[in-house]
């Protein structure tokens, strides 16, 4: 073998060591930076979570509140309207407010035109009758306002007794649940989804895609089904209500001790949050790269140049 050959051999040793590092140093620094992404995917998710259920935990304190007043004890209070209208005025993130009677008709609120409403049919009015305490209802387009929103009830009792005289349902108005979602700083080039128990979607943010506005659509079968049983977020895959697939990191949404009453999914692409952008310690680590291969190639030049001289001035 010449000796030409051998300082390629010796050269292209000494680089496979080289190589093995570069790789594995990539590799490790994408792994750090996806699970970096992920676990800030989760936080914004949960972030969103923790305001909506405070916000319903409030509202439940407030009914509970509202539900010792007088003007509730028996329907068709001469006060109840201006109550409720007064109440109103300083409430935020809300449609309106409703006392309604056990048979479903609502016989006062904040809103007017309410006439003979018959609400009946709504969960949240249903539940709250069924198991005599606060409940959450299912996504709904209100019949006064026509706002996608969430029926949320109390139970109102006579005095000195267990038994119902209706409830007080306040109305939580789910475009506020979009706007904060972009308050809080959903990530970039996200999908923004909330689905009921039902597998309603309530939110959507973009709200149209290609085609019929998704709100209030049922997801289809693609869609991640949720399967943590406890409340805090976890991630996902799945195909969004678009046709595209998707990680989601999912935030269930529970009053207090209560079961899932529906879900918060951010979804997001590959190519958008695990290997979008410029990684700043992956670029620094290719351009060491490249100046190593420099380096080693122009000692391999040198090398193969200074032996055909020796090799030359020999002969």
């Amino acid at each position: 073998m010449s000796n030409q050959a051998r300082l390629s051999v010796v050269v292209f040793l000494a680089l496979l060591p080289f190589v093995g590092l570069y790789w594995y140093a990539e590799h490790s620094l994408r792994a750090v930076h996806r699970a970096h992404q992920e676990a800030e995917l989760l936080h914004q998710v949960g972030r969103i979570g923790l305001m909506y259920n405070r916000t319903l935990a409030q509202s439940e304190m407030l009914l509970g509140a509202l539900s010792e007043m007088s003007e509730f004890e028996s329907p068709r209070q001469p006060r109840c309207d201006q109550v409720l209208s007064s109440v109103m005025g300083h409430l935020t993130y809300y449609t309106g407010i409703q006392f309604i009677d056990v048979d479903g008709f609502v016989s006062c609120g904040s809103l007017a035109g309410y006439g003979d409403l018959f609400v009946n049919d709504r969960y949240y009015h249903r539940g709250a009758l069924a198991n005599r305490q606060f409940t959450i209802g299912n996504f709904v387009m209100g019949r006064i306002t026509g706002k996608p929103v969430v029926g949320l009830a109390y139970p109102i009792e006579a005095a000195g007794s267990s038994e119902a005289t209706g409830v007080l349902a306040l109305y939580f108005d789910l475009d506020e649940l979009a706007n904060r979602a972009y308050e809080l700083g959903m990530p970039q080039a996200a999908t923004f989804t909330v689905v009921d128990r039902s597998g309603t979607v309530m939110v959507r943010v973009p709200a149209r895609q290609v085609g019929p506005d998704t709100v209030g659509a049922t997801v289809p079968a693609s869609f991640p089904v949720p399967t943590s049983a406890s409340g805090d977020p976890y991630l996902a895959r799945g195909v969004d209500l678009d046709g595209v697939e998707r990680h989601f990191a999912v935030q269930p949404l529970q009053a207090g001790t209560s079961r899932s009453y529906g879900h918060v999914y951010f979804g997001v692409e590959d190519d958008v949050v695990f290997e979008g952008g410029t990684l700043e310690p992956i670029g620094r680590l290719r351009m060491l790269a490249l100046a190593g291969l420099l380096v080693i190639g122009g000692a391999w030049l040198f090398g193969v140049k200074t032996i055909a001289e020796r090799e030359s001035a020999a002969t």
